[in-house]
């Protein structure tokens, strides 16, 4: 008999924004809201405008303006913006206030591959020991 192994389970930092621009199926830009109950670890999270566009191996669907959507980065040197290339400080997903999801940074590429790159990465560009 085979047995599951056990599914690592990665700790995400989630946060909320508000679509301000869309370029219907190209791109969109996200201001980042904060709530004043959020905890430490999040209000550290400076508030930022992001763009997240379409482009190969991405989940991509078109999104309203003003709608308030729900950011969800693999940890937190991404959400707050310290790697050196901007593509590793892009939300892994948005999802929509519905719980649609609007956006998935890969399609082919694993969420535990890209939380592994990120956490390599961070020894490596001297933000973490």
């Amino acid at each position: 008999m085979k047995v599951p192994h056990a599914h690592l389970e990665i700790p995400v930092v989630k946060v909320g924004g508000k679509i301000i621009e869309v370029e219907k199926g190209k791109w969109f830009i996200i201001d980042r809201r904060y709530k004043s109950r959020e905890s430490e670890e999040l209000k550290q999270v400076k508030p930022r405008v992001q763009k997240i566009e379409n482009g190969e191996y991405k989940y991509f669907k078109p999104v309203g303006r003003n709608a308030y959507v729900n950011l969800t980065y693999l940890n937190l040197e991404s959400a707050k913006g310290l790697y050196k290339n901007p593509e590793d400080n892009l939300p892994y997903e948005v999802i929509s206030q519905y719980g649609e999801l609007v956006y998935r940074q890969s399609i082919c590429e694993k969420k535990e591959e890209i939380f592994n790159r990120l956490e390599k990465l961070a020894v490596e560009e001297g933000l973490r020991n």
